[in-house]
């Protein structure tokens, strides 16, 4: 039997550094931007966090290496 890893396949402690960078991203928004309509908060949560996993796409998760390419990238939430 043939196995391999998908590509986009995290193990836990990828999952937790992409968390890590998920939560500091958002406080970003949250202090950039302190008079958004948070009723639509949860839909930007939701969102954002797409944004990070489609920004972890290397095979080794870096904490600084991928919030500096979230955030220089971040579309406005």
């Amino acid at each position: 039997m043939v196995s391999f890893k998908h590509p986009l396949a995290f193990d836990p402690l990828d999952l937790e550094i992409i968390d890590h960078v998920f939560e500091a991203a958002w406080a970003q928004v949250e202090a950039s931007r302190p008079f958004r309509n948070s009723d639509t908060d949860a839909e930007r949560r939701e969102a954002l966090r797409k944004y990070v996993m489609d920004c972890a796409t290397e095979d080794k998760i870096d904490f600084d290496a991928l919030y500096e390419r979230v955030v220089a990238h971040m579309p406005e939430f």
